[in-house]
């Protein structure tokens, strides 16, 4: 653990006080020697002017950046005219109040006020020493005099970092090797136009003093309009960068796009285009609030910035696009690399999140940056459609880009299969007991299908009609979901008519065969079923597998009629009505899935 003093590391503390310690003697030095041997009026009006315009300069620095972490003043230019024109004596102590009255005011703290101000005399010292061999130099346009004011600014530049660089390098804990480099070539361009702005400004005092307002209107200009083009940089950037990410923008992304299909029409070098989408992220902000999804989209932000040759953009929601100046089989790697990432880390109180994630090549998959992105887009629809979680990388034979019209229809569909679900949930919700009832049968429906070794798209409609079986029962009354009796048989009239609801409120979205498995999920095998009689292979076997899901979980679940059973009862029940009920492959694909997760249990378990 660092050991600190006044909140600072011992180390630096020690340091700062060195500093002090040899600055304050000297400038003290410096006021008594004014004392004893005062300056002529006109001399000392002249240090009162330079020291007024250091210190306005100082009030009023230029930041470099937003936070001010970096500044920088026109002080400089008035203490070495000073130490040059008028000897250390007086170029010490303007350069040390100056800029500790401008801390003062700015309130940065003891050990900062104390250190500038000694840091700072220092170097005015330092500035000063020319004069100490060779003498005071206030000859108008003399070479000598232009020669002193540039050594006595290379003397103020290398005191000025070595301290600086000191500083920081005990700070930060780093070595002071690693910093002086960067420190010298970080102020080396600005002190050297201040080196020549002080060898103007001594030349025109000597020359006439009222000379020198033809210099200091223009730098104190100057330090406005710097002012006012950072503003104005930081404002550009704001408009091109999303708040809650800090990547690029919608707009920063059009701009970069147009700027690389130039670059590669340039060079011939491609890039790639990927376009992300989280996966499930409306339940997320839906189930956990805003907060949780904001920090899920950060941790994805920070994922996606770090991709090599990358330059990562958000859309808004959860939409985000990278370029990436490398060819696709890199790009894709990268892409696997933060979904691995990703898959670590738990955002949610549901674990990690996921990203489907479409990849398109320029030129090789685009002649342009529209056509580009129905490509990507047409990629990442891919990936969503096929499981999610995924990447993939367009290929014509795989993808295929739809037209304007089909997207619009595809917008649309999606939009109405939104609203089904959500309808599901409403009828789930009427209910306590039944609150998971579709998800349980969805979950049960995709198991069986995988042990049927049906098609990736098959079990994806499987999962689908899981969820949607019961859509039809929004049309049924309270009095009949939650009735804690047996129904009677006017009322189990009405029930037996809700999968022909469910199967009309589907019908139209664009979700075959699922709007047909719903219509017929209560067919019996031996055709004692609903609504049409079908039996054996004339029922959907989507529909046979539902019916199997359902009654399993209705049998599992506590109704308000009685308690759940236990899942050996609901196998038992469900093996002895196979081949009448329901259809013996499906009863034996769902004891073999239930099977499969009881050991995996038990595998966790060992």
């Amino acid at each position: 653990m660092t050991r600190t003093t006044l909140g600072i590391p011992d180390r630096l503390a020690f340091f700062i006080g060195g500093v002090t310690a040899t600055a304050v003697p000297l400038v003290g030095y410096a006021l008594i020697s004014i004392a004893v041997d005062p300056p002529s009026a006109r001399a000392g009006l002249a240090v009162l002017l330079f020291f007024a315009l250091a210190l306005a300069a100082e009030l009023r620095p230029v930041p470099m950046d937003e936070d001010g972490g970096s500044e920088i003043s026109i002080q400089n230019v008035f203490v070495v005219a000073v130490a040059i024109l008028y000897g250390w004596r007086f170029a010490v102590p303007l350069a040390a109040f100056s800029t500790g009255i401008s801390f003062l005011v700015a309130r940065r703290g003891l050990a900062r006020i104390a250190f500038n101000f000694s840091m700072y005399g220092l170097s005015a010292g330092a500035a000063a020493l020319p004069t100490v061999f060779v003498g005071v130099a206030q000859h108008p346009g003399s070479t000598r005099l232009t020669l002193l004011v540039l050594a006595g600014s290379s003397l103020h530049l290398i005191a000025n970092v070595v301290l600086v660089v000191g500083a920081i390098s005990l700070a930060n804990n780093i070595p002071y090797r690693t910093v002086i480099g960067p420190g010298l070539r970080r102020g080396g361009a600005s002190f050297a136009i201040m080196s020549l702005l002080s060898a103007l400004a001594a030349n025109l005092w000597v020359m006439n003093s009222w000379l020198l307002v033809l210099l200091t209107g223009p730098l104190f200009t100057l330090t406005l309009y710097q002012r006012t083009a950072l503003h104005s940089r930081i404002a550009t950037r704001d408009a091109r960068t999303d708040n809650l990410t800090g990547l690029g923008n919608h707009r920063a992304y059009q701009a970069a796009l147009r700027d690389r299909i130039e670059d590669s029409e340039r060079t011939g070098d491609p890039f790639c285009l990927c376009l992300i989408d989280v996966d499930n992220f409306k339940h997320i902000n839906d189930t956990y609030g805003h907060p949780v999804g904001d920090e899920a989209l950060a941790r994805l932000s920070e994922l996606l910035a770090s991709i090599d040759r990358g330059s990562a953009f958000r859309f808004g929601g959860d939409e985000f696009a990278v370029l990436v100046a490398t060819d696709e089989l890199s790009t894709y790697r990268e892409v696997e690399r933060i979904q691995r990432e990703l898959g670590k880390v738990p955002v949610s109180p549901e674990g990690p999140i996921a990203i489907s994630v479409g990849i398109a090549t320029f030129p090789t998959h685009a002649a342009d940056a529209p056509e580009l992105q129905r490509t990507a887009d047409g990629a990442l629809y891919w990936s969503k459609a096929h499981g999610k979680n995924r990447t993939c990388i367009y290929s014509p034979n795989v993808v295929r880009i739809m037209s304007p019209q089909e997207l619009e229809q595809e917008t649309e569909r999606n939009a109405r299969l939104r609203a089904a679900k959500n309808l599901v949930r409403f009828v789930d919700a009427r209910d306590p007991s039944t609150a998971t009832h579709s998800e349980v049968v969805s979950g049960l429906a995709e198991g069986i299908g995988v042990e049927l070794g049906l098609d990736p798209a098959t079990i994806d409609h499987l999962r689908l009609a899981g969820l949607l079986h019961d859509i039809g029962k929004i049309g049924l009354p309270d009095s009949i979901l939650r009735a804690p009796r047996p129904l009677s048989d006017d009322e189990f009239a009405i029930v037996r008519r809700h999968p022909e609801f469910g199967q009309e409120l589907v019908d139209g979205i664009g979700i075959e065969p699922v709007d047909e498995w719903v219509l017929h999920h209560h067919e019996h095998w031996d055709g004692s079923g609903y609504p049409h009689g079908l039996a054996g292979e004339a029922i959907p076997l989507g529909s046979r597998i539902i019916l199997c899901a359902d009654a399993f979980e209705a049998m599992t679940a506590d109704r308000p009629y009685r308690a759940a059973q236990s899942r050996e009862y609901a196998l038992s029940e469900l093996r002895e009505h196979a081949g009448t009920q329901f259809d013996p492959e499906v009863v034996a694909a769902l004891e073999r899935h239930l099977a499969g997760i009881v050991a995996d249990r038990v595998e966790a378990l060992a």
